[in-house]
């Protein structure tokens, strides 16, 4: 996988930010549509629904119907940058930036969790921006093969040892 290791600090108003930037072989056109389009979104991380335009409303669900993240859309600038509100289930409302910039190597992506409760998040979007690599290649295979729950607990033992977080 070429998913680099992702940043966590304290963010100003509380928790953590976590922060990733990768670089993927595609266009930007491409990588905006498969961080925004509910179908995309579908494949590599979770069942989506929603709007994902400026000031929509969206909803992600685990694979038993549930809810457990929804938001609201607060900027959008297609296809290059969005931000929107992270409202996971038990906890605080937090905020994500995405922003898609054109790079020597194909679409660049940078993105920015603010304010989150847990460290743990690091790893776990880790394990989806692997998967949206998966995606973006087409390898529908790999996509259906990859084990998040495994993927997830070695990179969470990863980030807690390296950012010496209990």
């Amino acid at each position: 996988m070429r998913t680099t290791d992702g940043t966590i600090e304290d963010a100003p108003d509380g928790g953590y930010r976590i922060r990733f930037a990768q670089t993927y072989p595609t266009t930007v056109e491409d990588l905006w549509e498969a961080i925004t389009d509910p179908v995309r979104l579908s494949r590599w991380m979770a069942p989506y629904e929603g709007d994902f335009r400026l000031g929509g409303h969206w909803l992600a669900r685990y694979d038993d119907g549930s809810v457990f993240t929804e938001g609201t859309v607060t900027a959008c600038d297609p296809p290059r940058t969005f931000s929107t509100t992270w409202h996971a289930r038990d906890e605080s409302e937090t905020t994500i930036t995405v922003v898609v910039e054109p790079d020597a190597d194909g679409a660049a992506l940078r993105l920015v969790h603010d304010g989150v409760g847990s460290r743990d998040y690091a790893p776990g979007w880790h394990t989806y921006l692997e998967l949206l690599e998966l995606d973006l290649a087409g390898d529908t295979e790999g996509i259906a093969a990859f084990d998040w729950d495994a993927r997830y607990a070695g990179l969470r033992a990863h980030y807690r040892a390296h950012y010496r977080a209990g």
